[in-house]
């Protein structure tokens, strides 16, 4: 028997941010129904990393909703 490692689909979205304070919780909030893997927030580089794991969501409208929340700016994706 062998054990096959399957590859899965990893998005990242990264974005500049000004305001910290409770921003964590708001972005946990909105992505909610995704599969994150990683919530990571910079203070000395004033950047958010998001990875999301899976197929089936479309990263364009994820990104377009961070954008909308307060603090956050230039969201890209990878």
């Amino acid at each position: 028997m062998s054990l096959l490692a399957v590859e899965r689909t990893m998005t990242v979205f990264t974005a500049e941010v000004v305001e910290t304070g409770g921003l964590l919780a708001r972005i946990a909030v909105l992505l909610n129904p995704y599969d994150v893997r990683e919530l990571e927030l910079s203070l000395d580089r004033g950047e958010l990393r998001i990875v999301v794991e899976g197929n089936g969501f479309d990263a364009g409208r994820v990104a377009a909703r961070l954008e909308k929340v307060i603090g956050v700016l230039e969201v890209a994706v990878s």
